[in-house]
């Protein structure tokens, strides 16, 4: 297609704006899963509407084979000799950097979707989701940041606490559980692949490593070590700081299991690796019209890739696409695995989720064992967080005089976490649910590991009604390798990708 400049307060993207750019010699659009969304064009200075091209206003190009248009930002551009200049440009979800937002006691995403509607200036974008859940948020701890280090760019983010794939769309943000389809789609070694590169990076791998902690006073624990040798047939230990995986100063032993944790999460022995692949577009071709929808491809599909001279056989997701604007096909797409991340790609704060950019991590937190026990329903995350949400419910037998309160008599004021899931007491939160009585929630004490603290209904009066209140409950904390060592049995499989 051709682009279109628009002005900088378009929203409809419906016409063809200030004008199309007729003479534009390149264009295309590069987007990461998860990460980067940009466009960058080349453009004559004595082209057509050349002097309406300036920074702030908006180009409209398609960015895959669905034809969609999507709007990008001119935010820079270099003027050569030649005459030739090449402008960059940004998706118009970017501007959700430049607004601010602050909030508190986020556990639900809906709750999270409407803390980021509230940002200072009026918020245009709205958000939308396939995902159900009730998880903490921690990055909504009263700091003000923008939209976007909400959404994905510090650690306790939106994508953090919930995971999920991005599609930008306009003023759309769309966060999937997950984006994309299996394609029953297979580029081919003697049949459609004409290029393939492995890029595979070593660097950064490890096998052991010295934990300390540098808060209030330096605590460093003994060796961790993964059991095996690094790419050189040698152990290849690093110093690790996990002061920031801890709210107060942990044991030795908890120093050096949230060590073993993380090595085992981020994969520290495996290299970073992406592969790149230019293949034929079957779909572009006459005699495979009938199969078009078949053979289409696009970010966050699976496909698989064959090439025996390397041993390939595999499924792989797309995270990168290069789509050429201007010939309305692709002209490069990234298989695997990409570190980028919201933050890293915009320079905007530190990364977040289970990997801080060592070994072969992807960047974001993923579940690795979910279920339910007694009351609980409970998460455990491959960052070494855990977490649980249930119900409590009391027998209240009458109300008991409690300074100028009344608290309910009950037998039963704990409930018992999920067994050996928390490797110290959690963060606790506590609310009353499905009670028209307008009782209060105390709770008394720090509890334990294993133990909720103690939960009172709390009245004005005592003129509340006795029988069954229920409490939602919510915790949240540091996993127990415990737990993670007793879920292992002889003959399990443990797969590492």
């Amino acid at each position: 297609m051709i682009p279109i400049l628009f002005e900088a307060n378009e929203t409809a993207f419906a016409d063809n704006g200030i004008g199309r750019l007729r003479d534009c010699l390149s264009c295309t659009v590069t987007e990461e899963r998860n990460g980067i969304y940009e466009c960058d064009f080349e453009y004559p200075v004595n082209g057509a509407n050349y002097d309406k091209i300036t920074c702030g206003r908006i180009v409209g190009v398609t960015h895959d084979e669905t034809g969609d248009i999507q709007p990008f930002t001119i935010v820079s551009y270099s003027k050569p000799i030649n005459g030739i200049v090449s402008f960059h440009c940004t998706h118009i979800s970017y501007r959700q950097s430049q607004m601010t937002v602050a909030g508190t006691q986020i556990s639900s995403l809906a709750d999270a979707f409407t803390m980021l509607g509230n940002a200072t200036p009026t918020n245009p974008f709205t958000y939308e989701t396939d995902i159900t859940s009730s998880a903490y948020m921690a990055a909504a701890d009263g700091t003000p940041r923008s939209v976007r280090q909400m959404l994905g760019g510090v650690q306790g983010s939106i994508l953090d606490a919930y995971g999920g794939e991005f599609e930008w769309d306009k003023f759309r943000v769309i966060l999937h559980s997950a984006r994309g389809q299996m394609r029953d789609f297979a580029i081919r070694y003697g049949v459609n692949l004409l290029d393939y590169n492995d890029d595979t990076d070593y660097q950064s791998t490890f096998t052991s490593c010295i934990p300390f902690y540098n808060g209030d006073s330096l605590l460093v624990g003994n060796q961790v070590t993964l059991g095996t040798t690094g790419f050189n047939g040698y152990d290849i230990c690093v110093p690790l700081d996990l002061t920031d995986k801890f709210e107060s100063e942990p044991t030795t032993a908890q120093l050096e299991a949230k060590a073993l944790s993380y090595m085992q999460s981020n994969q520290t022995n495996l290299p970073a690796q992406s592969i790149s692949v230019d293949f034929v577009r079957l779909a572009d071709m006459g005699e495979f019209s009938a199969f078009q929808d078949l053979l289409k491809c696009s970010l966050c599909d699976t496909i698989t890739v064959i090439f025996p001279m390397y041993n390939v056989s595999a499924n792989f997701k797309i995270v990168k696409t290069i789509w050429n604007v201007l010939r309305g096909s692709y002209e490069g797409m990234e298989l695997g695995t990409l570190a980028t991340t919201l933050s890293e790609a915009l320079g905007i704060g530190e990364s977040f989720g289970s990997s801080s950019g060592s070994g072969g991590g992807s960047g974001l937190d993923y579940i690795t064992e979910e279920g339910t026990e007694g009351i609980w329903t409970y998460r455990v995350w491959a960052s070494g967080v855990a977490e649980c949400w249930g119900t409590l419910e009391e027998s209240i037998t009458g109300w008991t005089a409690w300074g100028s309160l009344y608290e309910g008599t009950a037998s039963t004021h704990t409930a018992t976490y999920p067994n050996g899931l928390f490797s110290s007491a959690p963060d606790f939160f506590a609310n009353s649910k499905g009670t028209s009585q307008g009782i209060l929630v105390e709770t008394y004490g720090a509890g334990s590991s294993t133990t909720t603290p103690q939960v009172y209904a709390v009245r004005p009066n005592n003129s509340g009604s006795t029988g069954t209140y229920k409490f939602s409950l919510y915790a949240v904390g540091g996993g127990s390798m415990t737990r993670d060592v007793n879920l292992m049995q002889s003959g399990d499989v443990l797969i590492l990708t």
